[in-house]
């Protein structure tokens, strides 16, 4: 494990996290070194996109790899929402592709939540690192993260409240609109764990940095002991407590990972423990009580899971270098390379920077999307193939390509509202401000007062998700509650911004 952790005279990355337009991300020097040179070194106008670099602190290479999670993401879901018309012309629901033969094998391959809490876990760590080294105190993050998560999931509930409740109204088949809670609730799980782990950051952030294997261990710790309490009891809802230790270790993972942990290990290295970790968990599932399906495994999430993610960080470590090479500049390579790299760089990296910019709409959003769509076929009277039908596998490319243009023109459509509400916002801090700065509200917060609001906010946010995630409620004291906490929870925030004018 020493091997592992970082050097203690590496420097946390620090700088912004506004990425100028003109900015291209350059490859690593290691990257740099594993390409050939051929030739002069490249000269003219092909060659200046790839020398100018991101940002300290931002990683091309991350935010792409968090695109392509976000949209494995969205592409499963798509295709397990299965959909049939039944003898008596009535919509028949269910979930495809999970469970036949041949998914278990694949699930390992698109099961990308850990790697996806990898790379929050680095960019986390480098936002809070820099808003530390201006002297921002833990509050202001938390905050921050949580309006960016609680204002956009506030929305997308009053929408889809609203909707429901009128086809409610209308006379819809109550079965119909059951499901629709159901499916456009079971990816809210993400966002209650998210907030929480990211609320935790400048905590496990401190952790990390004083003793990072000892955190590490006394988390991996804590997820065996929740497994071992479940499969001894036989109590199935005792496996959600891993909601806690399984994300903050991936996370963790993700703070390894910033601070450059394995980045020196040879490739031979690194696929002998990527190897390592995935022999070990093919071990636990054959022979041990785990699933082998990583969907099974996600539900509630088990040391499977932390298997599975470990195997993803050292994958990612051992495909960086190539990912730098294609998302940034290659010094001493020679002119046809770097104009055709330019072209690669540029299409990867707005990929990865318009999918990260859009990430939680475009998760929020894409179920309810997808149920908008078979909706909209039902009606119209066009054919729903039968699930794993010739014809269904036959139209599961344009109905992707139709999953992916609708939840582009809605995510256009919601970033405008969105930008109205941020633009409130702002108005509404600005005029809390002011009050304050001219005495008008006297406002005197101590740092105990902060933090309860603080992690108020937080534990709010959470408690308005989860409400909506289990539908315990009818569907009206559902909405309303679950807005009401997360407009306490946005409250709660917006407060403490005040208080830090005074």
């Amino acid at each position: 494990m020493s091997a592992l952790l970082p050097s203690a005279h590496a420097a946390p990355l620090e700088g912004s996290d506004r990425l100028p337009r003109s900015a291209l991300p350059a490859a690593s020097d290691q990257s740099a070194k594993s390409l050939p040179s051929e030739g002069p070194a490249c000269e003219g106008p092909a060659c200046e996109g790839p020398a100018r670099r991101l940002p300290p602190g931002r990683d091309a290479t991350i935010d792409i790899v968090r695109a392509v999670c976000l949209l494995v993401v969205v592409a499963l879901h798509s295709m397990m929402v299965g959909v049939d018309v039944g003898l008596d012309g009535n919509l028949l629901t269910g979930v495809a592709i999970a469970g036949t033969t041949g998914f278990v094998p694949v699930s390992w391959i698109i099961q990308v939540m850990p790697l996806f809490f990898i790379a929050g876990g680095f960019a986390a760590l480098s936002q809070w690192r820099r808003m530390r080294s201006r002297g921002s105190h833990w509050t202001e993050y938390v905050r921050g993260r949580t309006r960016r998560l609680v204002v956009p999931t506030a929305v997308m509930f009053s929408v889809v409240g609203v909707v429901l409740c009128a086809a409610e109204g209308l006379g819809a088949d109550p079965v119909l609109i059951a499901e629709a809670r159901l499916r456009i609730g079971q990816p809210l799980w993400f966002l209650a764990a998210y907030l929480g782990v990211t609320a935790l950051v400048p905590a496990m952030a401190r952790l990390h940095e004083r003793r990072p294997a000892v955190t590490l261990a006394v988390l991996g710790m804590g997820v065996l002991a929740v497994d071992a309490v479940r499969l001894t009891s036989g109590v199935f809802f005792v496996g959600f407590l891993n909601l806690g230790p399984v994300w903050l270790l991936m996370q963790q993972l993700g703070f390894f990972y910033h601070d450059g942990a394995g980045q020196a290990w040879p490739r031979r290295r690194l696929a002998v423990a990527m190897t390592a970790a995935l022999s070990v968990l093919l071990l636990l599932v054959t022979l041990g009580p785990y699933s082998a399906d990583m969907l099974v495994s996600l539900n509630p999430p088990t040391a499977a899971i932390v298997l599975l993610g470990t195997a993803q960080f050292f994958a990612l470590r051992l495909v960086k270098p190539a990912l730098d090479w294609m998302t940034g500049g290659v010094s001493g390579a020679n002119s046809a390379q770097v104009a055709q790299q330019v072209r690669g760089t540029r299409s990867a990296w707005r990929l990865g920077t318009v999918v990260s910019a859009h990430a939680m709409t475009v998760y929020l959003w894409h179920m309810p999307v997808v149920l908008t769509l078979v909706m909209i076929l039902w009606v119209c009277g066009f054919p729903l193939p039968e699930p794993h039908s010739p014809s269904w596998w036959a139209t599961r490319l344009p109905w992707l390509l139709a999953v992916g243009v609708a939840t582009r023109v809605t995510v256009v459509v919601i970033g405008a509202v969105a930008r109205g509400v941020a633009d409130a916002v702002r108005w509404m801090t600005a005029v809390s401000q002011r009050l304050v700065s001219r005495g008008s509200v006297r406002s005197c917060a101590p740092g105990s007062f902060r933090a309860l609001r603080a992690s108020s906010a937080v534990v709010w946010g959470i408690a308005g998700v989860t409400l909506m995630l289990l539908q315990v409620l009818p569907l009206v004291p559902t909405t309303l509650l679950s807005l009401m906490f997360l407009g306490g929870s946005f409250l709660m925030g917006r407060q403490d911004a005040a208080a830090q004018g005074a």
